[in-house]
C-alpha cells in the first residue's frame, strides 16, 4: 500500500516538472538568465523613489583577490546599480555572484521599484 502511494506521488510530481508540458505565459526566453552583462552595466544611481518603475540591482561580496585587498585575506565589494529591465538586472547579478563570493544575502536581489 505505501509503495503504490509513493509511486503515485513520485508519477504526480514528474508531470508537474516535465519539461514537455507547456507553461501558461512563460517562454523558456524569458526563463533563461542573460550571461553577457558586465559587471559595469547599468547605471549608478541613488535610490529611486518607489513607483518610478526603475530596477535597482544590490551585490554585497568579497574577492581574494590581492590587488583590490592590499595583501590581506579579502576584500568587500559592494555595488548599487539602475537597470530598464529586470533581464539586465538578473543578468548583472548573475555575473557578479559568478565573480566574487556572496557576502550578506539580504543584500543580493533584484528589485523593481
Amino acid at each position: 500500500m505505501m509503495r503504490k502511494a509513493v509511486f503515485a506521488v513520485l508519477i504526480a510530481s514528474g508531470a508537474l516538472v516535465n519539461p514537455a508540458i507547456p507553461t501558461i505565459g512563460l517562454d523558456q526566453a524569458d526563463a533563461a538568465v542573460r550571461k553577457n552583462v558586465s559587471e559595469y552595466a547599468g547605471r549608478r544611481c541613488n535610490p529611486p523613489r518607489r513607483g518610478s518603475g526603475i530596477v535597482i540591482g544590490r551585490y554585497t561580496g568579497t574577492t581574494d583577490n590581492p590587488i583590490l585587498s592590499f595583501g590581506g585575506d579579502t576584500a568587500t565589494i559592494s555595488r548599487y546599480r539602475c537597470f530598464e529591465t529586470l533581464a539586465e538586472c538578473r543578468g548583472w547579478l548573475y555575473t557578479m555572484r559568478s565573480k566574487y563570493v556572496d557576502g550578506n544575502s539580504v543584500l543580493i536581489g533584484c528589485e523593481r521599484r
